[in-house]
């Protein structure tokens, strides 16, 4: 048994005569062999006291429970599949050695015991593999017979002589096969990258656990942002691996979703010519999962790209009766799984107990000066501001990656130090450079976008499917500081395991960072642009701009002095909720523009021609030019009243900003009414504990405090 797994480990070229054992091998017929232990006390009592005794290491391999047998047993029973096994086993029990004193010989005197138990005198392999045969002696006896008629010789004899028949022709047409069998070769769609920089710290820790010495099948997961280059590391580990042991094959599975996970493994299937993988009718996933676990097919590697998504290996098809897409990834100790996620989760799913999850954070200075030179061979540009760029790009592989690509396609136009002063002059400079999407990296997945900030929005989108308040949370978290942010300004009076709940998604995606009390959170800048970004897209960000108002009015403390730490921690968050990123007049030329589109595009009474004229008003009030504003605000009214109705939240909002801009003109009469309209449509729609309510009830009673009604304030 063990040379037949021997002869699989063994290469070719190294050990001819030692591989050609197994495809010469067409039958085995085994008596009590013991593939689960047997019982050695009787030996052990006969090795009492000579500790030293160079059989003893062995008993400890046969006993029962031997680990080096329970992965033997694996091994074996992957590599017989198709071979023909006769698995005779002792019904009778066997008397016990006992020490006879006068003679000091060893005497089976003893109690009675079943030596080698049918279970593990059986592989328990399908009775078209393994036929099981009782034989009425006990386990010293089982190969003795009295004569030729007795039954267990008959039975063995025959089956030698049907073997010595059928052998022939089937060994010989596994050697012609054998000649024409496909060599080991690379699924991997991407050529390996000469410019490649960094990470042989990654590689080394994938390596090391891949080769580890031992009788497991080994997982390695790489996880982390999205653009920190999880892929890129793969891909330069796969070709390594080629390079170094030619003989192995490495397989590429796009595992984004399960119709990409089946294409992964009918390719699988073609390149390795697997019998009757062009039949429509046959199980591709259990056909590949057999070849797979044939430890006969050589070593392999496989790699599972973004697997974000555990539930699409986890969950079955009950309407198609398959089993979870899980089961036919194999833990055959001749293969290994690298996988890539940006779900720390479903990573650690994957891999299982046993595995390794490495989190790749972004690159150090030094690695991602390397990177953006790689990338733009021909820079003139100053050796500070190469090292501000990438600092600006927090270190982040695919955003450097992309502002190189832009530098180097609108060169002499735009340097490192002109790239920068745009990148640093607004946020919606930086948000249109991390947009860009006008150069194609052949590396990379063509299904996933290509530019830093939809990267991660794609991110946004998985969660938001899963866990919506986790994206709500994560809104208003980008709304403030990017570092520091207290718990208490994003939970509220959420219960702590809901909260949990929705930090729990975040957290694996790595999009937020939590500090060591557990209680304070930290997100990359680039992250917290491109949530503002996407929220603005989903015509969210005002909300949530609003929302953060409203929450740092509540929680901001007074003046007392045992209030100033906590003063001080929050002032960096009220700076980023006050502190507009707009230029006044860029803004209201933008909306003006934006204004003009809707109403061409769209009609004057639409939805989103609203929401632009209302924005729109903002900018207007914002900066005193408040007679446009008003009119703009009851330009809004009028339509979400006759669109909308006049409950719905966005009506409720204009009235409010109808009213701010109103009391702002000294028309507190008619501003005291629409605040009043405002606070019962908001007690009506969103309930009195609903955050918007202290802000109404503060604008009213600033109103009628103008008004000089100072009791009813």
């Amino acid at each position: 048994m063990w040379c037949l797994v021997r002869a699989i480990q063994a290469m070719d070229e190294d050990h001819p005569a030692i591989t050609s054992l197994h495809p010469a091998t067409y039958s085995m017929i085994f008596f009590g062999i013991p593939h689960n232990g047997l019982v050695v006390e009787d030996i052990q009592q006969m090795l009492a006291g000579d500790g030293n005794h160079p059989r003893e290491k062995l008993l400890q391999q046969i006993s029962n429970k031997s680990d080096l047998l329970v992965h033997q047993l694996a091994d074996f029973k992957n590599l017989i599949q198709d071979r023909k096994v006769v698995s005779f086993y002792e019904t009778e029990h066997t008397r016990r050695l006992v020490l006879d004193t006068e003679s000091g010989r060893w005497k089976r005197t003893g109690d009675f015991i079943t030596t080698v138990d049918a279970d593990s005198a059986l592989l328990q392999l399908p009775d078209h593999i393994e036929d099981k045969v009782p034989l009425h002696a006990d386990h010293s006896m089982m190969v003795k017979f009295d004569t030729r008629n007795a039954a267990g010789y008959r039975t063995a004899l025959d089956k030698l002589r049907q073997f010595s028949k059928d052998a022939p022709a089937v060994v010989a047409a596994r050697f012609t096969q054998a000649r024409h069998r496909p060599q080991p070769c690379s699924t991997v769609p991407f050529k390996k990258d000469p410019m490649f920089v960094g990470r042989e710290d990654v590689i080394d820790a994938v390596t090391e656990k891949h080769t580890a010495t031992g009788q497991r099948h080994e997982r390695v997961a790489l996880v982390g942002l999205a653009g920190v280059g999880k892929t890129q590391t793969a891909i330069e580990y796969s070709h390594r691996v080629r390079e170094s042991t030619p003989g192995m094959w490495v397989f590429w599975i796009h595992a984004s979703n399960a119709a990409r996970l089946e294409q992964g493994f009918q390719q699988i299937a073609t390149v390795t010519e697997i019998p009757g993988w062009d039949d429509p009718k046959t199980n591709i996933l259990q056909l590949v999962y057999q070849w797979l676990c044939d430890e006969s097919n050589g070593r392999w590697l496989m790699v599972l790209d973004n697997a974000d998504d555990d539930q699409i290996f986890f969950r079955s098809d009950d309407t198609e009766g398959r089993a979870a897409l899980v089961t036919f990834l194999p833990q055959a100790t001749h293969g290994s799984v690298l996988i890539t996620s940006r779900n720390t989760l479903a990573a650690q799913n994957l891999v299982g107990t046993n595995g390794l999850v490495i989190d790749v954070q972004p690159m150090n200075e030094a690695e991602s000066l390397a990177l953006l030179r790689m990338r733009i061979p021909d820079s003139q540009s100053p050796a500070e501001d190469e090292s501000a760029l990438v600092q600006a790009l927090e270190y982040i592989p695919l955003a450097i990656m992309q502002a190189a690509a832009y530098i180097a396609n609108r060169s002499p136009l735009i340097t490192v130090s002109a790239y920068l002063r745009l990148f640093h002059e607004s946020e919606s400079k930086r948000i249109r450079l991390l947009q860009n999407e006008d150069s194609i990296d052949l590396r990379r997945d063509s299904s996933i976008r290509y530019a830093v900030i939809t990267t991660w929005q794609l991110s946004f989108e998985q969660i938001h499917r899963v866990r919506p308040a986790a994206i709500d949370l994560l809104a208003l978290m980008s709304m403030f500081d990017r570092q520091g942010i207290p718990e208490d300004l994003v939970r509220d009076d959420q219960d702590i395991l809901d909260f949990h709940d929705a930090l729990a998604p975040l957290i694996s995606y790595s999009l937020i960072r939590v500090e060591v009390d557990g209680r304070v959170f930290d997100m990359h800048r680039l992250v917290q642009l491109s949530v503002r970004a996407w929220l603005d897209m989903h015509q969210q960000l005002q909300y949530w701009q609003t929302t953060s108002r409203i929450i740092m009015a509540r929680i901001f403390p007074n003046e007392d002095y045992k209030n100033w730490a906590q003063c001080q921690s929050l002032l960096p968050h009220v700076k980023s909720v006050l502190e507009s990123n707009w230029k006044y007049d860029e803004a209201e030329a933008m909306y003006r523009r934006a204004l003009e589109g809707y109403e061409k595009v769209l009609g004057h009474e639409h939805p989103n021609t609203l929401t632009s004229v209302n924005n729109l008003g903002l900018v207007l009030d914002r900066q005193g030019k408040y007679e446009e504003a008003e009119a703009m605000h009851r330009r809004a009214l009028e339509g979400y009243e006759k669109v909308l109705g006049h409950k719905h939240l966005n009506t409720l909002t204009s009235v409010d900003n109808l009213s701010l801009v109103l009391s702002r003109q000294g028309k507190y009469e008619e501003a005291e009414a629409m605040h009043q309209r405002a606070l019962n449509g908001y007690e009506k729609v969103l309930g009195h504990d609903h955050p918007f309510m202290p802000t109404s009830v503060s604008h009213l009673k600033y109103v009628l405090s103008k008004e000089g009604k100072y009791e009813k304030s």
